[in-house]
C-alpha cells in the first residue's frame, strides 16, 4: 500500500504531474522542490522528496482517470502520469505478495480500498472539529468541485477505485507469472509400487532361512550355495 507514495513521487518529479493537471498553469513545481536541496543541504532534499511525493499522491487521488479522458483526451502525458503510479504500485506489490492471478487482483483492490476508506473518513470527520473543521471541509469540497466538477467524495472515491482497477489488470498478470498449479513441476510424480512389483523388479532368493528352493525371477529351483540362477543368470 505504501508503495504508491514513491510511485506518486516518480510521476510528480519526472512526468511533471502538476503541469499536466493544471494545463500548464503551474509548471516546474517539481524543479522548485528539487532545488531545496541546494538551498538547505540535507534537510532541503528530504523536504523536497516528501513534499513531491504527497503532492503527487493528492493529485492522483483528486483527479479520476475518467476526468482525464473526458476533459483532456488529447493529453496523453496526463493520462500516463495519473495511471502509471497505480500500475507500478500494483505490479510491485503483486510481485512481492501475490502467487496467483486472483491474488494479484485482490492485492490491487486491497490497495485501493485501503486508501479510499481513510480519505473519506477524514473528510467526514472534518466538520466535527471545532471552529476550523467546517471551514476546512468547505474549502476542500470547493477545490474538488472547482477542479473536477465533482464533489470531494465522488472525485476521490472514483479516482482511487479506477486507479486500483487499472492496476488490478497488471497485478493479475504478475500473479499469473508466479502461479504454480498443484502437482506441477519438472519432476514426474512418484508412483508407489506394489509388493509384487518390488519382488519382480528386485529378485531375491525365495524361501526362508537357509533353504532357497526357487528363483523368484524365473522360478527355477536353486540351492543355498547358488549366487546366480542357473537358468536365467540372475544375481542374488
Amino acid at each position: 500500500m505504501l508503495c504508491l507514495i514513491p510511485m506518486a513521487w516518480i510521476s510528480f518529479s519526472f512526468l511533471d504531474l502538476t503541469g499536466s493537471i493544471t494545463g500548464g498553469l503551474i509548471t516546474n513545481l517539481n524543479d522548485a522542490l528539487g532545488s531545496l536541496g541546494s538551498i538547505l543541504p540535507g534537510i532541503g532534499t528530504i523536504i523536497g522528496i516528501i513534499g513531491g511525493a504527497f503532492i503527487g499522491l493528492i493529485l492522483i487521488f483528486l483527479f479520476p482517470i475518467h476526468w482525464c479522458i473526458f476533459y483532456r483526451p488529447d493529453d496523453v502525458l496526463l493520462i500516463i502520469s495519473v495511471i502509471l503510479p497505480w500500475i507500478l504500485c500494483c505490479m510491485i506489490t503483486s510481485a512481492i505478495s501475490a502467487h496467483s492471478p486472483r491474488g494479484g487482483i485482490h492485492t490491487s483492490l486491497a490497495i485501493g480500498i485501503g486508501y479510499v476508506i481513510p480519505a473519506l473518513v477524514i473528510y467526514f470527520i472534518l466538520p466535527f472539529i471545532p471552529m476550523v473543521g467546517p471551514i476546512i471541509a468547505g474549502v476542500v469540497d470547493g477545490i474538488a468541485s472547482g477542479l473536477t466538477d465533482l464533489p470531494y467524495t465522488l472525485a476521490v472515491g472514483t479516482s482511487i477505485l479506477e486507479g486500483s482497477l487499472v492496476g488490478a489488470v497488471f497485478g493479475g498478470f504478475i500473479g499469473s507469472l508466479k502461479y504454480k498449479p498443484e502437482g506441477g513441476g519438472d519432476k514426474a510424480p512418484k508412483v508407489k509400487k506394489s509388493k509384487s512389483e518390488k519382488i519382480s523388479s528386485e529378485p531375491t532368493l525365495g524361501g526362508t532361512g537357509k533353504e532357497v528352493p526357487f528363483c523368484t525371477n524365473c522360478g527355477s529351483k536353486l540351492t543355498s550355495d547358488d549366487t546366480f540362477c542357473t537358468n536365467c543368470g540372475q544375481k542374488f
